[in-house]
């Protein structure tokens, strides 16, 4: 099923597409006319599921080729390097979203702040690494990665130039490039670290594999710059600069202070129990990106269009657009939380051997947050700069929960226990800023029903994989794969023609009519791609 989540039944039929602008340096530009906003999320998230597959993949392969203390150094060396980024970064890229519908004639401007700003906080983790290795000790309680430090300094100083690739196509609606580059970053990526581990089979060959793969994405995201805005390099706008940074840095606190939220409990896990556990622990989260999928492409396409939104000072659209999206986004999110969660168990051992078993208990509480992130909070956020101060005191309160929970909760609870208390305090945070988002947008109670759609997928859900629960344990433990099978089939059986009959949002997608035209369409290039070969 496509996931699009503007319900064309409901009153959000039209949005702007232009802002109308005088000027060209001072204030926006009129914005050209771009693919409906279905047809975005739609790509944005076919791209993004196809390179959390390739992803997801990578550590299957890995797990079998390492011992687990291997493996959780790997782990532990990728997590440091995305937390240095992300820190590093300070989500000045994410400002792309905020300026490129504004000025999108700008965009080799906006793109070059980025890239100045980067190459700047680049060299601080790269020289810190470089002089001061044991940073690695004291944050590990291992002496394994310091050998490593210079490579990761590396690493993360040419994921932060990179970092673009896929953000800027994204923010200037070119789903085309957006699509490629979300794939074809990702397919780099995992090919060349397969040759490494099937190759060498050691932590440091992924590592250079990985810097080869940002060195690929630092060329490809220049070529793209040069081709979008010829001689882009050549048009800093020091004004302007200062604006994009007045603009992103109070975010980049507000994001500063979820990055460090987000890692803590891995840090304070790996440190506590070692590498061995970590390992672990680390499967039982599954990779961030099947956790946001469809999340990050839908936030990424309402950013733009709330922006717009709140340029032009219609809070009821915002309103009516967010509700559409989370009912789209439901349709989608909950059917694959709950199938996780009946099959995660079976998933896990199958995925990654009886050795990271004790990953599946972990898995059930992580996937939790899938129904959480529902919660379609960042782009009003985003497009408010009144937020920002609140919602970094929310952040700072759930950081300072988190950090005086763990040591106790993992010392008497382990690592289960650490898991847990990091879903709860993420669910406070994200329940507090759903409150200023609502109260910002003028939300009141009797605008619930808003989300009736919602809140009859979830009841669907709900049912569907009780279902498939039963099902399930009709069948002997160790048959793997017809346990997982058995799950999707039952859960599917009451699922889609239940969705179909109510005419739940994305019930045309499912549709006699629209499943005979795809197959049409889909017969008809097969042909044409026959009679070519002919």
């Amino acid at each position: 099923m496509q996931l699009s989540f503007l319900d064309e039944r409901t009153e959000v039929q039209k949005i702007r597409e232009q802002i109308k602008t005088p000027g060209m340096s001072a204030s926006p530009t009129a914005v050209s006319s771009h693919p409906r906003l279905s047809v975005q999320a739609f790509w944005l998230t076919f791209s993004k599921l196809i390179a959390a597959l390739l992803n997801i993949a990578l550590p299957i392969l890995v797990v079998r080729m390492m011992s687990q203390t291997e493996y959780g150094l790997f782990r532990q060396a990728f997590l440091f390097t995305a937390t240095a980024t992300n820190v590093a970064a300070m989500g000045l890229g994410m400002s792309a979203f905020y300026f490129a519908p504004r000025y999108p004639d700008r965009g080799g401007q906006i793109a070059l702040n980025i890239l100045i700003y980067n190459a700047i906080a680049g060299w601080v983790p790269l020289v810190v690494l470089a002089f001061y290795p044991q940073i690695l000790r004291l944050l590990f309680r291992t002496n394994e990665l310091i050998p490593l430090a210079f490579l990761l300094g590396i690493l993360v100083f040419l994921t932060l130039m990179a970092s673009l690739v896929q953000q800027l196509p994204s923010a200037l609606q070119d789903v085309r490039y957006s699509t490629i580059f979300i794939v074809g970053t990702q397919l780099v990526r995992s090919v060349v670290m397969v040759v490494a581990v099937l190759l060498f089979h050691t932590v440091k060959s992924l590592i250079i594999a990985a810097v080869l793969s940002q060195l690929v994405n630092v060329a490809t995201l220049y070529w793209y710059l040069d081709k979008r805005f010829p001689k882009f390099w050549t048009r800093f706008d020091r004004q302007f600069f200062r604006e994009q940074l007045a603009y992103a840095l109070p975010y980049g606190a507000v994001g500063l202070v979820w990055v460090i939220q987000k890692d803590l409990d891995n840090y304070f896990v790996s440190a506590t129990l070692g590498p061995r556990d970590y390992a672990i622990y680390a499967i039982g989260w599954l990779e961030v990106p099947l956790i946001t999928l469809f999340l990050e492409s839908v936030v990424q396409v309402l950013t733009v269009r709330v922006s717009k939104l709140q340029h032009e000072g219609r809070k009821d659209e915002i309103l009516r657009i967010t509700a559409a999206a989370t009912a789209r986004l439901a349709a989608v999110q909950m059917p694959l939380y709950m199938l996780l969660l009946v099959a995660g168990h079976d998933l896990i051992v199958l995925f990654y051997t009886r050795a990271y078993e004790a990953s599946a208990r972990i898995f059930s509480v992580s996937i939790t947050l899938l129904l959480f992130t529902l919660f379609l909070v960042d782009p009003i956020g985003r497009a408010y700069k009144e937020l920002r101060i609140k919602g970094l005191a929310i952040k700072i309160g759930a950081f300072v929960v988190l950090f005086s929970l763990l040591i106790p909760v993992i010392r008497h609870f382990g690592m289960m226990g650490a898991a847990v208390i990091a879903v709860v305090v993420q669910i406070g945070e994200r329940l507090g800023q759903g409150w200023l988002a609502a109260r910002t947008v003028n939300a009141k109670l009797k605008d619930a029903k808003l989300y009736r759609d919602s809140f009859k997928i979830a009841g669907l859900t709900a049912a569907s994989g009780l279902f498939a629960y039963f099902i399930r344990n009709l069948i002997s433990p160790p048959l793997l794969i017809p346990r997982i099978l058995a799950v999707g089939v039952a859960f599917v059986v009451i699922y889609v023609p239940t969705f179909y009959l109510m005419r739940l949002p994305g019930w045309e997608y499912i549709s006699k009519e629209r499943i005979q035209s795809l197959v049409r369409n889909q017969m008809w290039r097969m042909k044409r791609m026959t009679r070519l070969a002919v």
